[in-house]
C-alpha cells in the first residue's frame, strides 16, 4: 500500500472522479464476483469425468488443494502486477507486459508462447464439446457439430456487434446461473449418497484429476486488473480472491456430488451419461435437459473469453511484427478460430485430453513457475522493505513450493504421456 500512494497511479485509489484516464474504483464485492464470474467456465463438465475414478472423498480433496495452489498463485500474479503498475506508473498492463517487465523478453516470448498454447487447447475442447452438444441436439455427426459450432458460435462473435456480442453473453451468463439451479433440484430425486460415498477402486487415480482441477479454478487473466482497481490494497486484493474463489470451489463440488452421485460412472462421461438421461426415474429427461442447457452455455461464455484473450495475443504479435494483418478481422478471426474448428473436426473426442493438457502444461507454467520467478526476482530487487509487504507468507520456501508442485505436474504429464507411468 505505501508503495501504490507514493506512486504515479494512486489517483485510482480515489473515487472521485479526478483520476482522469485512470480506471475506476472498484468495490470489494465487485472484485470477488469479477472473480467468481470468471472462474466458473467449461472446466467444471471435465469435473467428474477427471474425478469418477478416484472417487468423492479425494476428488474433493484434490479439489480443495488445487483452490489453495490457485489462489496463492493469483496472490503472486497481483503482487507482481502492482509493482510494476507502481515502477511504471501504467495501470493497463496485463500479466504477460509484467512478465516482460521482471523476468525480460526471453522468459516472457516464453510466457507467450505458454498463453497461446493455453488459449488454443481450451478453444478446440470448447469447439469439440459445444459441437458435440449441437450435434447431439440434431441427430447429426460430431465432426459437423464442432465445424458448426466454430462457424456459428465463432463467427458471430468474431463478426458480430460488439454489444450484440456483450448482451447475448451476458445472457448466456445468466442462464448458466438458472440451468445450474435447475439441475440440482431435478438432480435430487436421482441423487444416492451410497453410490456417492462408496469407495472408488483407484484412490491414487485423485493425482490425474489435479490438471483438471486446477484448470477448473483459473481465474487469473483478471488479477491485474483487479490488483489495479483496488489501488494495491493487499488485504482488499486477498478478500477478493479468496471469496472470489471460495464461491465456485462449493459450487464445483457441488456438481460433483451431484453428478458422480446421479448416474454410474464406470459406463463413460457422467456428464454426457445425464444429458443421454442415464440417471433414471421421473425427473431424468428433464435433468438431462438441465445439463445440456448449462454446458452448452457454460462452453460457449468460456469461448467467448478465450476468443477474445487469443485475438489480443495474436493482434499484438502482428504488430510487434509490423504486419498490416494486425489491423484486418478476417485474418484475426482465421488465426483464432480456424486451428480449434480442424483439430475439433478431426476428432471430436479431443475435450477431455484438451483440457487435461491446457491444464498440465498450460496453468501449471503460466501460473504457477512463472509467478513464483516473478515474485522472487522483485523481491531480489526491490529489497527487504518491499519484501516484507509480500502478498503471500512464508517467502522464499512458498515460491519453491510453487515451482516445485508445478514442476511436478509437468513432469508427470511428460512421462505419461510418452507412456513411461
Amino acid at each position: 500500500a505505501r508503495r501504490w500512494e507514493a506512486s504515479a497511479v494512486n489517483g485510482i485509489a480515489r473515487d472521485d472522479g479526478d483520476a482522469g484516464d485512470e480506471p475506476a474504483a472498484m468495490g470489494d464485492g465487485t472484485a470477488a464476483a469479477l472473480i467468481a464470474g470468471t472462474t466458473v467456465g467449461a472446466g467444471v463438465l471435465a469435473l467428474p469425468a477427471a474425478t469418477a475414478s478416484a472417487g468423492f472423498y479425494s476428488s474433493t480433496g484434490v479439489l480443495c488443494g488445487a483452490w489453495v495452489f490457485m489462489a496463492v498463485s493469483g496472490l503472486l500474479v497481483a503482487e507482481a502486477s502492482v509493482a510494476v503498475v507502481c515502477q511504471t506508473g501504467r495501470p493497463d498492463l496485463g500479466f504477460l507486459a509484467t512478465v516482460r517487465a521482471l523476468l525480460g523478453e526471453d522468459v516472457g516470448r516464453a510466457a507467450g508462447a505458454a498463453y497461446a498454447f493455453l488459449h488454443y487447447a481450451l478453444l478446440v475442447a470448447y469447439a469439440a464439446q459445444g459441437g458435440a452438444l449441437l450435434a447431439g441436439g440434431v441427430g447429426a455427426a460430431p465432426a459437423i457439430g464442432a465445424v458448426a459450432f466454430g462457424a456459428s458460435v465463432g463467427g458471430g462473435v468474431a463478426f458480430g456487434p460488439s454489444d450484440a456480442v456483450d448482451a447475448a453473453n451476458n445472457v448466456l451468463v445468466g442462464v448458466v446461473v438458472a440451468s445450474f439451479a435447475a439441475l440440482v433440484f431435478f438432480g435430487l430425486p436421482a441423487f444416492d449418497v451410497e453410490r456417492l460415498l462408496a469407495p472408488a477402486g483407484e484412490a491414487s487415480a485423485a493425482f490425474a484429476a489435479v490438471p483438471i482441477s486446477i484448470l477448473a479454478l483459473v481465474y487469473h487473466n483478471v488479477i491485474p486488473v483487479v490488483a489495479t482497481r483496488l489501488a494495491g490494497d493487499r488485504r482488499r486484493i486477498a478478500r477478493a480472491v479468496i471469496l472470489g474463489s471460495l464461491a465456485p470451489l462449493v459450487m464445483f463440488v457441488v456438481w460433483n456430488a451431484l453428478v458422480l452421485g446421479s448416474v454410474d460412472a464406470s459406463g463413460g462421461d457422467p456428464v454426457a451419461l445425464l444429458v443421454a438421461g442415464a440417471a433414471g426415474g421421473p425427473a431424468a429427461e428433464r435433468l438431462g435437459g438441465a445439463v445440456a442447457v448449462f454446458s452448452f452455455s457454460a462452453v460457449v461464455t468460456s469461448f467467448v473469453g478465450f476468443y477474445f484473450g487469443l485475438r489480443a495475443y495474436v493482434r499484438d504479435v502482428l504488430v510487434a511484427a509490423e504486419s498490416p494483418a494486425a489491423d484486418d478481422e478476417r485474418v484475426l478471426a482465421a488465426a483464432v478460430l480456424v486451428p480449434p474448428t480442424i483439430l475439433a473436426a478431426v476428432d471430436p473426442t479431443l475435450f477431455l485430453p484438451a483440457l487435461d493438457a491446457a491444464g498440465t502444461y498450460g496453468i501449471t507454467f503460466l501460473f504457477g513457475v512463472v509467478p513464483a520467478a516473478c515474485c522472487w526476482r522483485l523481491r531480489r530487487d526491490a529489497g527487504a522493505e518491499e519484501a516484507n509487504e509480500a502478498y503471500v507468507p512464508g517467502g522464499d520456501a512458498v515460491l519453491a513450493a510453487m515451482v516445485a508442485l508445478s514442476g511436478g505436474v509437468i513432469v508427470e504429464g511428460a512421462l505419461d504421456a510418452a507412456g513411461m507411468v
